[in-house]
């Protein structure tokens, strides 16, 4: 483990165990229903995916994903599971003094612009009518873990909604962006406390600037730990995935729920299972 004082100010924190468990196994199940494979050869697929967009050259990340679709791992899936779990392995590697930081700040990036490659090559994912209700989802200027929200943003885009993303805005230029366009929910992404004054500036300035009530979603990394986060902020709400957020924002209808959940058991049997509602 690395000694504290000498982390960098943007590093990730130390992964939970139980997190990166429940993400690798739920990843491990998606490559698992594609083809055969004992468990040990997926998680160290993981790794090898870990380490191409870790690599310097482009061209094993690009085989690898590839390989993927070709396996029938769907995009969604690629989306949703598989790139997470590389993302928090990365995370963990990190922390076990594995990888450096600038291989997780690297691959960490790679992995966003994948995300929204897929997104730019597939028209089709973006199901959104010209009437489609708009959401707004901003990562304040403090926050340096991003890949979180554009993989939301896919899978709001995918429900039907219109989804804008401001990145390193100033909170007047997000309340420009509210006076031009009618939001039906604002998601607010955090992963530490440093993020939370930043958080707190945006949602005092939302409540001055939209004349409608419109909800306000907290979310991120900073849900795993033990802080007041709404008493912090201001947010009305909390939300660990997109399912959530919309049901505590009444917008969560027949259709748009999140498709069946592939998981693992402790025994390693694959089975799929309905969205958990107990959130």
């Amino acid at each position: 483990m690395k000694d504290e004082t000498h982390r960098s100010p943007t590093a990730y924190p130390a992964m939970e165990a139980a997190e990166v468990t429940r993400l690798a196994q739920r990843a491990i199940a998606v490559l698992a229903a594609h083809g055969p494979g004992r468990s040990d050869g997926l998680s160290h697929r993981l790794v090898q995916l870990c380490d191409a967009f870790i690599s310097s050259d482009e061209e094993p990340r690009h085989e690898m994903l590839q390989r993927l679709r070709q396996d029938g791992v769907s995009t969604d899936d690629i989306i949703d599971h598989v790139i997470p779990a590389v993302a928090r392995l990365m995370g963990e590697r990190w922390f076990a003094d594995d990888i450096s930081f600038a291989h997780v700040t690297i691959g960490a990036a790679r992995l966003q612009e994948a995300v929204r490659a897929f997104g730019w090559h597939d028209d089709s994912r973006n199901r959104a009518g010209e009437d489609a209700q708009a959401i707004l989802l901003v990562i304040p200027r403090a926050e340096h873990h991003t890949l979180g929200t554009f993989v939301l943003a896919d899978q709001l885009r995918r429900r039907g909604y219109t989804v804008h993303i401001a990145v390193d805005r100033h909170p007047r230029q997000v309340a420009e962006m509210l006076r031009k366009r009618r939001y039906v929910m604002i998601g607010i992404t955090a992963s530490g406390r440093r993020t939370l004054a930043s958080a707190r500036e945006l949602v005092d300035i939302i409540r001055q600037t939209v004349t409608t009530v419109t909800p306000v979603i907290l979310g991120g990394p900073i849900l795993d730990k033990r802080l007041d986060v709404l008493g912090l902020t201001g947010a009305d709400h909390t939300a660990a995935d997109a399912d959530m957020a919309l049901r505590k924002c009444g917008l969560l209808r027949p259709g748009r729920e999140a498709p069946v959940k592939v998981t693992v058991n402790q025994a390693g049997d694959v089975s799929a299972g309905g969205e958990d509602r107990n959130g």
